[in-house]
C-alpha cells in the first residue's frame, strides 16, 4: 500500500484528510508542518526539511494542503520540491463529487464534498474545487487556481492560472478570468476579468489592480 504525505497542516489540510480516508486509499498518513497539529487522528510526522528523508525511508506521495486566497506562491514553491524529490502526487476526489467520464484533471488537484465538473471540462495541475462548486461543461480551470465553496462556472468558463473565485460566486458563460485574479464571496461576473486585478459586486467590477 502507499504512504501519503500531506503537506500543510491548516483547515485545508482537515477537508482532504476527511475525504483521504473515505477513500481508502493509503496504508499510512502524515502531516508535514512546522507545528504540531491532528486531524481526525492523522496527526505531524515532520517539517519540511524531514521530506526527502521520509521519501527514502519509503513515504510514496506527496499532496499540497497549504490554502491560499490570492497567493499561489507557497503552494508552487512546495509543488516543485516533491516533483524534485520523485514523489507521486495523486488527485484527492471526495467519493461524493460527480464528475463526468471525459473530464481531465491534471495532477495535484483537490475536488471536495458534492462537487460537480461536468463534460468536456480540464482543470489543470494543483487546483481546488471546494465543496459544492460546480463548473458546467467544457469550462477550464488553470493550474494552482481556487473554486471556493458554492461557486458556480456556467458553460466554457475560463479561469486562469493562479486565479481565486470566491464563495458563492456565479460566473456568467463564456466569461474568462485572467491570471493571478481573485473575484470576491457573492460576485456575478458577466463580462471577462483581466488579469492580476482583484474585483468583486453584482455586477462583478474592479476594485484593485
Amino acid at each position: 500500500m502507499k504512504k501519503l504525505l500531506l503537506i500543510g497542516g491548516g483547515g485545508h489540510c482537515h477537508s482532504v484528510i476527511d475525504s483521504i480516508l473515505m477513500l481508502n486509499s493509503y496504508e499510512k498518513i502524515g502531516i508535514i508542518d512546522d507545528k504540531d497539529c491532528s486531524f481526525l487522528g492523522i496527526s505531524t510526522i515532520g517539517t519540511d526539511y524531514d521530506v526527502s528523508r521520509l521519501f527514502q525511508e519509503g513515504w510514496t506521495d506527496a499532496f499540497i494542503t497549504v490554502g491560499s486566497i490570492g497567493n499561489t506562491d507557497l503552494r508552487h514553491r512546495l509543488y516543485h520540491m516533491i516533483v524534485d524529490l520523485g514523489l507521486a502526487i495523486p488527485n484527492i476526489v471526495d467519493p461524493t463529487a460527480t464528475i463526468a467520464k471525459d473530464v481531465k484533471i491534471q495532477q495535484g488537484t483537490y475536488v471536495g464534498k458534492k462537487a460537480v465538473i461536468n463534460a468536456g471540462s480540464k482543470i489543470g495541475e494543483c487546483a481546488v474545487i471546494n465543496t459544492g462548486a460546480i463548473i458546467e461543461h467544457d469550462c477550464m480551470v488553470g493550474p494552482f487556481a481556487h473554486i471556493s465553496p458554492g461557486a458556480t462556472l456556467c458553460g466554457q468558463v475560463h479561469v486562469g492560472e493562479n486565479a481565486h473565485v470566491g464563495a458563492g460566486v456565479v460566473v456568467k458563460q463564456l466569461v474568462k478570468i485572467g491570471d493571478h485574479s481573485l473575484i470576491g464571496a457573492g460576485s456575478v461576473v458577466v463580462k471577462d476579468i483581466p488579469k492580476n486585478i482583484v474585483a468583486y459586486g453584482n455586477p462583478c467590477r474592479l476594485v484593485e489592480q
